[in-house]
């Protein structure tokens, strides 16, 4: 990414921590480009531990703390501020209905990005429902958007069917260690050292056999004549992976959602 123009961009995540597991390295280069740089948080993060007694409000508190710090190490190791948004809802329990809906396209309509970064909810890696009506609830309120011409790029992170590759720097994983160590509710210093060592470099390994270099990988939104393009049909390793990823991510989000926000006093 060259040095241009100052441009907005939003990051639309489910949880605290999306930033760091899914889209770490452009969201610390925007910033350290001069760029506005806003998180839009979906959730309040009340559902994300196994133990019950932490759930609800109390793991809200703790949450909204470790988010304020991870943002304070993207912050000091880039002279650049981040704006965070948060929308209020229930962890696990993110709707994608009018309602819903009418709250995403007022943000868009409101801070006018330029740029948006969001989970794929069509090729998604992850099927945990927040991050897949995420997703939806950003392509629709995109979609929704009529004779304006700020918005300019759409990209997917958390997607099996990446076709845009981000140039980074392999040094920044420190960097990005330091902010993933700040949820401490959701990763032991064992935890963030096998997340970033041997999940994630395992990855970009990978792709950098595939790209020749270091990369971040996305899906890019295609738009006709201004409007977005629909996402095309499944092939049939698409399917496979499709039931591989909700297979497996569904039964983790199962695991930490088993009580109603009704048992936990969120409603």
């Amino acid at each position: 990414m060259k040095k241009s123009n100052k441009l907005k961009i939003l990051f639309f995540t489910p949880h605290a921590d999306d930033i760091e597991l899914g889209s770490p390295f452009m969201y610390l280069e925007s910033l350290r480009l001069g760029h506005d740089v806003i998180e839009v948080l979906m959730t309040e993060n009340q559902f994300g531990t196994t133990n019950n007694n932490f759930k609800g409000s109390r793991l809200k508190r703790i949450r909204k703390r470790e988010l304020k710090m991870a943002n304070k190490v993207f912050e000091n190791n880039t002279n650049n501020k981040i704006k965070v948004i948060r929308m209020g809802y229930i962890d696990g329990y993110l709707p994608f209905n009018k309602e819903s809906l009418k709250n995403t396209i007022r943000v868009l309509k409101r801070e006018k990005p330029n740029i948006i970064f969001t989970p794929d909810p069509w090729f998604a890696q992850d099927f945990h429902p927040d991050h897949i009506n995420t997703g939806k609830l950003t392509y629709f309120s995109a979609k929704s958007l009529k004779n304006q011409d700020y918005l300019k790029y759409i990209f997917y992170y958390y997607s099996f069917k990446n076709d845009f590759y981000f140039k980074c720097n392999w040094n920044d994983f420190q960097i990005i260690e330091k902010a993933l160590g700040e949820h401490t509710s959701q990763f032991s210093p064992l935890n963030t050292k096998i997340e970033i060592t041997f999940y994630n470099k395992l990855v970009i390994f990978f792709r950098l056999l595939k790209t020749k270099y270091v990369s971040e990988a996305y899906r890019i939104q295609k738009f006709e004549n201004g409007d977005l393009k629909p996402p095309k049909n499944y092939g049939f390793f698409d399917k496979i992976k499709y039931v591989l990823f909700s297979s497996f991510t569904l039964w983790g989000y199962r695991k930490l959602v088993n009580m109603t926000p009704e048992e936990l006093g969120l409603v």
